[in-house]
């Protein structure tokens, strides 16, 4: 709220300039105050343009800033972790943070930024008359996307939450409250079908980072999940508010992924590594939306680097990491623990190629300014159940990569990678599928069980002649039969499958499982490992924290309350 004083209407230009490099030469000609949103939105040009603004504002979600909101979905789970003991990493791997933590103030703002961007482009678009009805239904479209994607975060953070639906134009209200969870849901469910609506959104796919209906019908598909599952956890009481019961709510997820999984046309790759290759991002045939990053500065990202293989050494006096194509600073490493999920212990087969893929368990030595060796990390002392300090810094994650070896160079500048966001892809929606169908059945039915077994499959790889190795040949690796099938089965196949995809958190959220997975992986009681335990708290951090900023700010006290126990 504090955001919205000193932003009141978040001017076109502003959206303008964190777009395309060329809308901001086009704005160098003429100063900011000229532009309002009245002013300058006038044509299916400008409109255009704030869309591409607006689009462009979402990368602020995942850059690395002194106080980013990229860790507060990832750490403190059952899959990645800090290997420091301080920060604001620290703080979010650890459930220590405060109210007045900065990243969650930013994540608060940045967010509800994007929703008013959102606001000011809808209105815009239906005031201009110069535009056909069917341009403005996509411009809006768009933006109500967007806009639904935002709040859906948001509303899985924090719970109740404000409900701003037009520009703000004059003082803004201190006095609003946090409405109910499911006004808020209900709100990003309307967005949701306005954008699934025939003749809004094209079925064709973009691959230039515009949404299309197929994206907007897995958001709502995935919406409805977390509505069914978080009301089903009731972790988080405002969710008994829904006035839908669980079997409707996955019944519809069950229908609206149905719908994605057999007519958008997407499918999986049949090499799961190549979904991250950054010669693949847009066109490959698994992506359903994408948030986009640049080669140009300052439109890439260094989010990548905080994963990445470890190193010894150094390249011409600079950070290995700088120059290499998988040498990361690993501030972000995953849970020695979760090597487990993919195989049982380090010698057995790695049947499963995402762990391949995923998990480095290896160190790049540099010698005279070359990688030069790798030096595997899990020896004879070290296992995923016992290991030092040193090891834990050495669990790498390779899942995004800017070269096919560890022994190339990066043609990209370290901090301005062009790796874009996954946001939505066909693997998800095959196991939200597989998820709405035995949670909707009370046991999973051949069609869930096709679905998820696709997932399963991918993962087993090709043969040196590129066929799909047969379940035949992975004895500790099956196909799930239905018997397999719980929820927690079901979790561990999206953690192999998601893993560092920025969902985990949401996951283990919405399920009510997080202490279930943080005991399997990160328990206080393992004295054979470096201490890796959260003081995660099941009474207060299924929620964040409201800001407390926006509490201070707030004119209605009685209606705008910190979140329970903090």
């Amino acid at each position: 709220m504090k955001h919205f004083k000193k932003y009141p209407l978040l001017p076109a230009l502003g959206m303008l300039l964190m777009g395309t490099v060329s809308c901001s030469k086009f704005l160098e000609e003429k100063p900011e105050t000229q532009y309002t949103a009245d002013n300058f939105f006038v044509n299916k040009t400008t409109l255009d343009a704030g869309v591409v603004g607006m689009y462009s504002s979402v990368k602020d979600l995942f850059g690395v800033y002194t106080n980013t909101p990229l860790f507060m979905t990832e750490l403190g789970t059952d899959e990645g972790m800090f290997k420091g003991t301080s920060g604001v990493r620290y703080n979010f791997d650890r459930h220590t943070f405060t109210p007045s933590e900065g990243a969650i103030y930013e994540y608060w703002t940045r967010h509800f930024q994007i929703a008013a961007r959102a606001n000011a482009i809808i209105a815009a678009a239906n005031k201009v008359t110069s535009i056909s009805d069917a341009d403005r239904k996509t411009i809006i479209g768009e933006a109500r996307f967007l806009r639904a994607y935002v709040y859906f975060r948001l509303v899985q953070a924090f719970g109740e939450l404000p409900i701003i639906d037009e520009p703000i134009t004059g003082a803004f209200d201190y006095g609003l409250p946090r409405r109910p969870i499911a006004e808020v849901y209900d709100f990003i469910v309307a967005d949701l079908q306005y954008t699934t609506e025939t003749g809004v959104l094209t079925r064709q796919k973009t691959n230039n980072g515009h949404a299309n209906h197929w994206a907007a019908q897995s958001l709502l598909g995935k919406v409805y999940l977390t509505m069914a599952s978080s009301k089903e956890a009731a972790k988080v009481p405002g969710y008994a508010g829904i006035t839908q019961t669980t079997n409707e709510l996955y019944s519809l997820a069950w229908t609206t992924l149905k719908d994605v999984k057999d007519n958008s046309g997407a499918a999986l790759l049949p090499v799961y590594g190549d979904v991250f290759k950054i010669e693949n991002k847009n066109v490959n045939a698994e992506s359903i939306f994408e948030l986009q990053f640049s080669t140009v500065v300052p439109y890439g990202t260094q989010w990548t680097k905080e994963y990445g293989m470890i190193a010894s050494g150094s390249i011409n006096g600079n950070p290995a990491y700088y120059t290499n194509s998988l040498i990361g600073q690993c501030n972000l490493v995953y849970v020695p623990k979760f090597y487990k999920y993919y195989k049982p212990t380090v010698r057995s087969v790695d049947y499963d190629k995402r762990r391949v893929w995923n998990l480095s368990d290896s160190l790049v030595n540099v010698v005279n300014n070359v990688p030069s060796t790798l030096t595997f990390i899990w020896g004879t002392t070290f296992s995923p159940d016992s290991y030092n300090q040193t090891v834990l810094g050495r669990c790498g994650v390779t899942k995004y990569r800017w070269g096919n070896s560890w022994r190339e160079t990066s043609p990209y500048l370290y901090s301005n990678a062009p790796n874009n966001v996954i946001v939505l892809r066909f693997a998800d929606v095959l196991l939200m599928f597989a998820e709405a169908d035995y949670k909707k059945n009370g046991t999973i039915s051949q069609e869930g069980l096709d679905a998820i077994n696709r997932v399963r499959q991918r993962a087993r790889g090709l043969d040196a002649g590129g066929n799909p190795i047969p379940e035949s040949a992975t004895p500790t690796f099956k196909n799930y039969v239905a018997s397999d099938i719980n929820i927690n089965e079901i979790l561990m196949e999206r953690a192999r499958e998601l893993c560092f995809e920025f969902q985990r958190w949401y996951d283990l959220a919405r399920t009510g499982k997080f202490e279930y997975f943080l005991e399997l992986t990160r328990s206080a009681s393992f004295t054979t490992i470096v201490n890796t335990s959260t003081s995660f708290n099941a009474s207060k951090h299924y929620l964040f924290p409201i800001p407390q900023s926006e509490l201070d700010l707030s004119t209605n006290k009685a209606e705008f309350k910190q979140n329970p126990n903090y």
